[in-house]
């Protein structure tokens, strides 16, 4: 039997849900690309759209419950995202110029607005009060495209989304205030009510709210939905309870933001996927929803709307830019920072409808408000996005033109060889976290296959492997090219392929097990830090990355004058940025004012505090108040042929990998110069910086005093003024700086004007003594003077190589044992 189908009628507005949703789509996926044919924002085009198919234009669809419960959600949305993509370090850095430019904002159009309205409009108080609040708020409606261009967390942007939380508190507090005063309840039980509430509610948010993130993280597995859906579920009731303690629900939304910002780091995979369901679905209806309220009729139809448009759009551009120029002059930004300000903070859209919906409820406005109301947002919310996008890609410009002069790689090329599937995400994870956001290099996840019979099985398991790790990093939207290698030994195929790819960075996993023969961490990764000269950095992650609040980096002495410490450093503070951790500096007592400014030099800017030790070595077995369970410990290690290296950073590691309860640690090793790749010296550079004269063996004096006092005499002797004060500047260093090359070898270093050329003195010693920043009695004393003159990079070499000699245990026996100066020139004497 033949059933007859059914044709459904067509009806203007459309109201089939399913046609509905696909019509919403089909605006989505088409207005932005017209826009942006049109040299426009997608933005733009998409609330020209919402005009032009809203119940006032087209009718296609009528702005119904379900588009005004996206939309709100969409609002919601690019507030949370503000609080969430916001630099907290940079918020309370700047949260001066927060309040000046909130301030500016807020007084600068409530003021003038008032006194518009009174003058012009003919306005009461109460009205005109009112509106001036409409002028004083307003919407983040651009801050997706500052988002886009990778400038969510410069100053001009952190200015101004804490300055839209003053402003827009403070003109719905005037709307509440007005509103209450018209209901004849503005009383002492009105104030009380809203400040307990409010107190009360900011308090469980601020402080509650992260620790259940942090729980919840803990001790939920990741599945790619349940913490995704644990943020959402938290916004918007964030957002209600905010409705319910007295305030707009934009300001839970961002409230909520900012409490679960540490928890979302960016350039991972939750912050993908919330800026991909803000950006697909929630923000684009919502910019719909804004178009569909404008009524284009009423501009031709009512004079007076005409005129109360006109005033009102005048009156928010002119007093928002002035509000933005002014704040701009008082905090020393440029115009391209002024004109975003203004581009940000010049959109009228929730606080706006709040306001105005409420007063044309209370009697207080008509129509014609109603209506100029709309035409403000729709002017402002086309100006505004314009403005950003084309002020802020000169500021693009302008910073990545500042990174390309900090004269280091901002861009690397990273290598994740992989072995355990288990641990692969959390190794990826932290990859993106080093990764620039706005480079185009993808990264690399490794496989090498053992060259054996069952090499075919092996393959299949790694490719399984490697593509779990491009789901992953698909999902972070970060480019990935997955590599494997057929090879007889893994190193050899992870060096082959680091050199093939041009890598800059290798980022690899350790379970914190160590062979009892290897040297650090096992045979594969001891063998790749001897054949590699690139970035280092072995993971050996226990917790979630996101759940971490701080980050202790132990520097060990001259590491911060190592060839790849700026890179290094850059890596660490941007993965600090990210996940919203504050940087805590470990180096010795003598160091840690000097490393602490060398970090602080480099970008990005992040919070940082001071723990000085006496001895790094006091980090192979560190007391129970140096780390926190919720701790990051980050080594910066060395390899043997640097200048840094010390016997302490081989231990160290194994030693924290070893402590209950665990701690999530990496160890980085900064990349080589070609100086430190190669370090040689030539026999004449050798004859010159070592001399038989100047090496005394078995020496008797028991105080280092008196050791440099009678090696300095050795060649300056006939020279007392000279020998005094050399003498006295290597004193000072021995009690401050000195450097154990090896247990029991001490390497003291200075500049001098006074000399010509770098000249090296030895001294062993009858009986060892010991030195306040050694971990054991010195029976070695080694003297390196260097010309101001001379490089830093030929001092750095000639350092390098008396640490490698001295880091051969043989020749160290040898020179402590030796009875002739000439048998320790031989010893020394470049192969």
């Amino acid at each position: 039997m033949l059933q007859t189908l059914a044709v459904k009628s067509w009806t203007w507005p459309i109201e089939d849900p399913v046609l509905v949703f696909a019509v919403l789509m089909m605006v989505i996926l088409i207005a932005p690309l017209v826009a942006q044919r049109l040299r426009g924002p997608g933005i733009v085009g998409l609330i020209i759209a919402g005009i032009l198919i809203g119940p006032n234009a087209m009718n296609i669809l009528d702005r119904s419950e379900t588009v005004v419960l996206l939309g709100t959600a969409g609002l919601l949305y690019i507030m949370f995202i503000a609080g969430i993509e916001i630099d907290l370090y940079r918020f309370k850095k700047y949260r001066s110029h927060s309040l000046i430019f909130g301030s500016a904002t807020f007084l600068i159009p409530q003021v003038l607005g008032t006194l518009m309205a009174i003058v012009f409009l003919d306005f009461g108080w109460a009205a005109a009060i009112l509106l001036a609040s409409m002028f004083a708020s307003h919407t983040l409606v651009p801050y997706p495209i500052m988002s886009r261009l990778g400038l969510a967390k410069c100053r001009s942007v952190t200015t101004t989304v804490g300055g839209t939380i003053i402003t827009d508190t403070a003109a719905l507090l005037v709307l509440a205030i007005v509103a209450a005063s018209t209901r004849g309840e503005l009383n002492a039980a009105f104030w009380l009510t809203l400040m307990v509430s409010l107190t009360i509610y900011t308090s469980v948010v601020w402080w509650g709210l992260p620790w259940l993130g942090r729980w919840f993280f803990n001790t939920i597995p990741s599945d790619g939905i349940a913490h995704f859906v644990f943020v959402i579920a938290s916004v918007y009731l964030c957002a209600y309870f905010a409705e319910v303690a007295g305030v707009e629900a934009i300001i839970g939304a961002f409230l909520a933001g900012l409490a679960l910002n540490r928890l979302v780091p960016d350039q991972s995979v939750m912050m993908a996927r919330l800026e991909f369901a803000g950006n697909w679905f929630f923000i684009p209806v919502f910019l719909i929803s804004v178009g569909m309220l404008v009524d284009p009729r009423a501009l031709y139809t009512d004079l007076a709307a005409w005129k109360i448009s006109l005033a009102m759009v005048t009156t928010v551009i002119v007093t928002k830019f002035l509000a933005a120029v002014v704040s701009s002059r008082i905090l020393g930004y440029d115009k391209v920072e002024s004109r975003i300000m203004f581009g940000l903070s010049v959109n009228q859209a929730a606080a706006t409808l709040a306001a105005v919906m409420i007063g044309v409820q209370l009697g207080i406005f008509g129509d014609a408000v109603l209506n100029g109301a709309i035409m403000m947002i729709l002017a402002t919310c086309l100006i505004g996005p314009w403005v950003t996008q084309r002020y802020g890609r000169l500021l693009a410009q302008k910073e990545q033109e500042g990174e390309l002069e900090d004269g280091f790689e901002q861009r690397p090329r990273i290598l994740i060889p992989l072995r355990n599937p288990k641990g692969a995400e959390a190794i990826l994870d932290v990859a993106f976290m080093i990764r620039p956001k706005d480079t185009d290099e993808p990264i690399f996840p490794l496989t090498v296959v053992q060259d054996a019979d069952d090499a075919s099985r092996q393959l299949i398991t790694t490719e399984r492997m490697l593509g779990n790790a491009v789901i992953h990093a698909l999902a972070a939207n970060i480019p990935v090219t997955p590599t494997i290698r057929l090879d007889t030994n893994p190193a050899g195929g992870i060096v082959r392929a680091a050199r093939e790819l041009r890598v800059s960075t290798i980022v690899m996993g350790w379970t914190g097990i160590s062979p009892a023969r290897s040297r650090v961490f096992g045979s594969v990764l001891d063998q790749l830090l001897e054949r590699c000269t690139q970035q280092f950095v072995v993971c050996h992650l226990v917790t979630e990355l996101s759940t971490a609040e701080r980050m202790v980096i132990v520097v060990p002495p001259f590491a911060h004058r190592e060839f790849g410490f700026k890179q290094a450093v850059y890596s660490l503070k941007m993965m600090a940025q990210r996940a919203g951790l504050t940087v805590a500096i470990s180096a010795a007592e003598s160091d840690i004012k000097d490393v602490h400014q060398r970090i602080a030099s480099i970008a990005p800017d992040v919070a940082m505090v001071d723990v000085p030790v006496s001895s790094i070595d006091q980090w192979q077995n560190p007391r129970g108040d140096m780390l926190r369970k919720t701790d990051i410990l980050v080594l910066l290690s060395a390899r043997r042929e640097q200048l840094s290296w010390q016997a302490a950073l081989d231990h160290i590691p194994q030693q924290i990998a070893m402590m209950q309860p665990p701690v999530s640690m990496l160890v980085v090793y900064p990349g080589m110069g070609d100086e430190e790749r190669s370090i040689t010296i030539v026999e004449s550079q050798y004859e010159e910086l070592f001399n038989e004269r100047r090496i005394v063996l078995q020496m008797a004096s028991t105080s280092i005093d008196a050791i440099i006092r009678e090696l300095i005499s050795t060649e300056f002797g006939d020279e007392p003024q000279l020998e005094d004060e050399l003498s006295g500047e290597l004193i000072v260093t021995a009690r401050t700086q000195p450097i154990e090359v090896t247990p029991g070898s001490v390497l003291l270093h200075i500049h001098s004007s006074r000399i010509d050329e770098p000249l090296a003195f030895i001294a062993t010693l009858e009986q060892g003594i010991q030195l306040d920043k050694a971990s054991r009695e010195t029976r070695m004393v080694i003297v390196l003077l260097t010309p101001t003159a001379l490089s830093a990079s030929k001092h750095l070499q000639h350092v390098a190589f008396i640490a490698r000699i001295l880091q051969e245990e043989s020749n160290t026996d040898a020179i402590l044992t030796a009875t002739d100066s000439k048998q320790v020139m031989n010893l020394i004497q470049p192969k």
